[in-house]
């Protein structure tokens, strides 16, 4: 899938988990599991058993979930929704799952009250674990798509003539604001090492790519302070997995090309509209960071060295 095809999806099945609703969003996410989980089962409403306390189950995952999309969102009925099907799945099918997963299409985050029983639950039950999966991780799901599957999901065929967007990773759109509006404008005298000096050589990043990398390197604690600041306690760890996995499927289409894999790590930011000077720099700091959290390009073994020009390790 070509890389302006990636964000075309992206931006439309972003559009769609957010006007799907009730069995609209169930279907769709059926549709998804199905296209990426071979396993996958949805299971219907049967007389008087109902659906045991799950809309779907992976069997190979062994994994249980249950969809809520309503038209209006009213506490009681997500509270109900929530420990109602937990408690029938861990009556009626307990030994069929290992983590129960509540499905939700809220662009802003799963409901705190939902967080709430999560985390109260998961201490109560040891024996599985409780997750939440929202549009941001169904994405990731469908991130794995090749191009058919991809036009399967979305039920469309999806353009082939390039289209330019200026909006990339929709998430991180408040931490590049955030970089562009407070990065200083002059770097500090002294250049600071990346961490993992092995890590740019290991992957067979040219000089020119590690510069890139050198020149953000300075600034990168302003991201670890965005997201300490935010409420949200999970916001890195889903923004990392997502980068994680773009950075997965850069990998297979340009394994042997780790500068063009650093560049769409960049266009993934962005978009590929060229950007002001200040929102080009602060991509580059969020990639930086994230190459330094070692969510994205591959850590070199410990005894790992580069090789110098005479054959032997530097």
């Amino acid at each position: 899938m070509l890389p302006h095809q990636r964000q075309y999806a992206q931006a439309k099945f972003r559009s769609m988990v957010e006007d799907s609703t009730g069995n609209e969003f169930e279907k769709l996410f059926h549709r998804l599991m199905e296209l990426s989980h071979p396993s996958y089962m949805p299971i219907r409403t049967h007389g008087n058993i109902g659906d045991l306390g799950g809309d779907g189950l992976c069997a190979r995952c062994r994994t249980l979930y249950a969809c809520y999309a309503p038209d209006t969102l009213r506490v009681s009925e997500v509270r109900d929704k929530f420990l109602g099907d937990l408690a029938s799945a861990m009556t009626q099918r307990p030994e069929q799952f290992d983590a129960f997963v509540f499905v939700h299409n809220d662009q802003r985050g799963i409901h705190p009250v939902v967080s709430g029983l999560i985390a109260q639950q998961q201490q109560a039950l040891t024996s599985i674990t409780l997750e939440q999966m929202g549009p941001r991780k169904l994405w990731y799901e469908a991130l794995e798509l090749n191009l058919g599957k991809m036009e399967a999901l979305l039920q469309e065929s999806i353009p082939i003539h390039e289209v330019r967007y200026g909006v990339g990773m929709a998430d991180i759109e408040p931490l590049l604001l955030h970089l562009a509006e407070t990065r200083p404008q002059h770097a500090p005298a002294e250049e600071i090492p990346l961490p993992t000096p092995f890590k740019a050589d290991y992957n067979g990043l040219s000089i020119r790519a590690q510069q890139v990398l050198q020149r953000a390197r300075p600034y990168i604690y302003q991201v670890g302070q965005y997201y300490q600041g935010i409420i949200s306690h999970t916001e890195q760890d889903e923004v990392a997995a997502g980068f994680a996995a773009y950075y997965r499927q850069m990998r297979k289409e340009y394994g042997d090309q780790p500068d063009e894999i650093l560049w769409q790590m960049q266009r993934y930011v962005l978009g590929q509209e060229h950007p002001r000077w200040e929102r080009a720099d602060a991509a580059d700091v969020v990639v930086t960071f994230f190459f330094e959290q070692c969510d994205i390009f591959e850590i070199p073994p410990l005894d790992w060295r580069p090789v110098t020009s005479g054959g032997e390790p530097g």
